[in-house]
């Protein structure tokens, strides 16, 4: 990822004057403009959005950001159409114009709304939900910056307002994808199937070998109520700090296969896998 901070209202007309910095992911292929304070994009969005195997079809981006995850999804699958909510309109500006930036307007629609508010239209609509919401523990040490503090533990934004809204936008049987911390997993699993979805699967992400999962990638679907299973998950860094082959693959565009094994889905298919 490289850098070049400028004041925003340089280029992005519809955005306050704040320190942004041109940052690019995917190898590249993505351009992402975001402040140079505050909540910044990582590994995170490229990982939730390689996650998806999702070909065809609508694609909800609950607290979108900037666009880190919608970005890098519709530059890897040419056939989603996706809508983007944020609640913070600055930060829905910039992810307007992002999409403007990496010729994608036209496949990525944001919403300034808050995911406990979406318009009525939505619900129901999409054959896959993702998002990476604030899933660090409200007990911990807030952030002193404000949008990363909102970014890591919420403001009154709860877990279950979250799963609760991810549920009501997915179709019959769709897919629900979150990334979160370890130590949330079984909350989340209580939540969605109190929710209506079932038929989990956990994708384990570890920092380095012997090191405990750090996150984990966890998919649902509603309506489903079934088995869930625990894939192989993925090793992140080498000893040396840098990413691993697999992860380096994924950072470089590759996709990540999280689907239930005795339910393969179109694009694991179509690979032949």
């Amino acid at each position: 990822m490289t850098s070049d901070k400028t004041p925003s209202g340089t280029d992005i007309a519809d955005v306050p004057m704040m320190q942004v910095t041109h940052d690019h992911l995917l190898n590249e292929a993505v351009k992402i403009t975001q402040p140079s304070d505050g909540y910044r994009v990582g590994s995170d969005a490229v990982l939730l959005a390689a996650s998806v195997g999702t070909v065809t079809g609508r694609v909800l981006d609950m607290g979108a950001g900037v666009g880190g995850v919608c970005l890098c999804l519709a530059r890897r699958l040419a056939e989603l159409q996706i809508t983007a909510v944020e609640k913070n309109a600055d930060m829905a500006a910039l992810c307007s114009e992002n999409a403007v930036q990496n010729g994608l307007q036209n496949r990525i629609r944001v919403l300034s709304a808050d995911i406990r508010e979406m318009p009525p239209v939505l619900a129901g609509s999409f054959d896959h939900v993702i998002s990476n919401p604030p899933y660090h523990n409200s007990h911990g040490t807030r952030p002193r910056h404000p949008d990363r503090a909102v970014a890591h533990m919420g403001d009154e934004t709860l877990m279950r307002d979250w799963v609760k809204a991810a549920v009501w936008s997915a179709k019959p049987r769709g897919r629900i994808t979150f990334i979160c911390r370890s130590d949330r997993v079984p909350e989340l699993i209580n939540l969605f199937a109190g929710a209506g979805a079932g038929e989990t699967v956990l994708y384990p992400l570890w920092p380095r070998h012997s090191s405990p999962a750090g996150r984990v990638i966890i998919q649902v679907r509603r309506d489903v109520d079934g088995p869930g299973a625990i894939l192989p998950g993925m090793v992140l860094h080498r000893d040396d700090g840098g990413f691993s082959d697999a992860a380096q693959d994924v950072m470089n565009g590759g996709p990540l296969h999280v689907s239930h094994p005795a339910r393969p889905q179109q694009a694991d298919r179509q690979r032949g896998g």
